[in-house]
């Protein structure tokens, strides 16, 4: 269905007033690659806007948080935590949500039930003032459980740029966050273990033992759903001749691209034009006409080249002057 770039702005709450310059981040593929109902608003957001932006009813989340596990209903151990800890969910790297999910699994392959104290026990928080204010992750305690990932997703550069924020569509029947939205610098004081007793400390000393290499590999779409850190498949998808693995492979090959957009922009009927400015995972890839004519213009003998060439460069700065005027 055509969307225009001035309805989606304007459902958003952000006023239209003089923002007829402003670009926003759209997402394609982003709901139907990881399920994110209909009852949950995605709210685009300005470029020039950040992990610090609020919107009143809404919390901010990243495609890289999506791409390392987070599915909503967020589950309730990742709540826990983030009200533990006094953050918000896009204040946690990548990594830290990839090991809370990967720690549900391991409990439940085990039969324990993975709490949020369990998991303190294991891993504290720590702040990373590189990568930006009130930025924090997740590292090993001493002589505990062991969580460790391939080597090229430790590189974290760029996740706070895929933006978006959620809210709750009008009339959906979801309850009020109840998890921090705010962006806040966190205490910067030591995040002691909790105090276990019985059966918690049972649970947790047998995890004491336990290293997971590669641990990515527990986060595929199939395994989330299975192990409930995911909505299940309904009746009517499953019904569509396809089982839970194959729905899993299914949603996995929907690409995700994240492209700016203008007002007066059309979303579903981009042309080349609008295609060239697409953004992929953070770096922008831009394919002015000039280059495409001199690209093409590399196959031909060397005196049609440079003519070719110059008519490209000309007709670019003619392009120009008639956008400017």
């Amino acid at each position: 269905m055509a969307q225009k770039g001035k309805e989606v702005i304007e459902a958003s709450g952000t006023p239209p007033v003089g923002a007829k310059a402003a670009r926003y981040r759209s997402f394609e593929g982003l709901r139907e690659r990881f399920w994110i109902g209909e009852e949950y608003d995605i709210v685009l957001m300005r470029e020039d806007e950040s992990y610090l932006t609020t919107r009143p009813g809404c919390f901010m989340l990243s495609l890289d948080l999506l791409e390392a596990g987070l599915r909503l209903p967020m589950p309730e151990i990742a709540k826990e935590l983030l009200r533990g800890w006094k953050v918000a969910p896009i204040q946690l790297t990548p990594n830290s949500w990839r090991t809370i999910f990967v720690f549900c699994i391991i409990c439940k392959k085990r039969k324990i039930e993975a709490t949020a104290e369990i998991f303190r026990n294991h891993f504290s928080l720590a702040c990373s003032p590189q990568s930006g204010m009130g930025i924090v992750y997740v590292k090993h305690r001493t002589n505990q459980m062991r969580i460790n990932f391939l080597p090229r997703l430790s590189n974290n550069k760029g996740w706070t740029w895929r933006l978006f924020s959620m809210g709750r569509r009008k009339g959906a029947n979801i309850p009020e966050w109840d998890f921090p939205v705010r962006v806040v610098e966190p205490l910067r004081k030591a995040d002691m273990a909790p105090f276990l007793i019985q059966g918690a400390a049972a649970a947790s000393q047998s995890l004491n033992t336990v290293g997971v290499n590669h641990a990515e590999g527990y986060l595929t779409e199939y395994k989330l759903v299975m192990y409930k850190l995911s909505r299940a498949w309904d009746d009517e998808e499953v019904a569509t001749g396809r089982g839970q693995k194959e729905m899993a492979k299914y949603t996995e090959t929907i690409p995700v691209s994240l492209y700016l957009i203008r007002l007066d922009e059309d979303v579903s009927t981009r042309g080349p034009a609008q295609k060239a400015k697409a953004v992929v995972r953070g770096g922008a890839t831009k394919e002015a006409p000039e280059k495409v004519a001199i690209a093409e213009a590399a196959s031909l003998p060397q005196p049609k080249r440079k003519e070719k060439r110059k008519a490209a460069r000309l007709e670019s700065r003619a392009e120009d002057r008639t956008s400017e005027e």
